[in-house]
């Protein structure tokens, strides 16, 4: 029988060994399998960054996003937030975007270019234009957006900067409506109303 060292250094040694063969299986956004070796090592994660970017090529966002997930829990730069950043703003998921780039910017060990980089795209995602778009019944409406007219009777489609806003809209013979809104990360905003008499 070994001796209690040896024993523990045995089981060390097959728990390292099964560490390094552990393969963990992800569903990819076909309904395919992905298969991949987790091994905590820089290595590892280089090998799921390749992965992450021939993904992104591929325009399979979803995956690369696990990758690159995968990677950075591996022991990859904080460059793999970024790329996550990227990936979920093309899937078009801007909070989601937002909230890589801000873990990103939570990293010590920054250079001061690469800081400056994420506030500008963080700043660009939180300042993206939405579209509004009015309808009424009935159609015809003037629509104003912050005290502004907007072009066009009701049904109407307009870009409004982020941020809280007051739409008015006023059609003859029916009451005024009053609504607050906010626009955010570029997402539609749908406003549709039947007006009063």
């Amino acid at each position: 029988m070994p001796a209690p060292r040896l024993l523990a250094a045995l089981v060390l040694l097959c728990a390292a060994a099964c560490v390094e063969n552990e393969t963990h299986v992800y569903t990819s956004s076909d309904g395919d399998e992905i298969h991949a070796k987790v091994k905590p090592s820089l290595e590892s994660a280089r090998e799921l960054d390749q992965e992450g970017v021939r993904a992104f090529k591929e325009g399979r966002f979803a995956d690369a996003v696990r990758y690159f997930s995968m990677a950075y829990r591996m022991g990859g730069p904080p460059s793999e937030l970024w790329n996550m950043a990227r990936a979920r703003e093309r899937m078009d998921q801007p909070e989601e975007a937002a909230r890589a780039i801000e873990e990103y910017l939570g990293q010590r060990d920054l250079s001061a270019s690469d800081r400056a980089d994420g506030e500008r795209e963080l700043h660009a995602l939180h300042a993206r234009p939405s579209m509004l778009t009015v309808t009424t019944n009935p159609p015809g409406a003037v629509v104003t957006v912050d005290g502004k007219q907007t072009v066009g009777p009701t049904p109407v489609s307009v870009a409004v900067r982020a941020g809280p806003h007051t739409i008015a809209v006023h059609h003859e013979g029916y009451m005024t409506v009053t609504r607050p809104l906010e626009a955010r990360f570029g997402r539609a905003v749908i406003v549709s109303l039947d007006l009063p008499q």
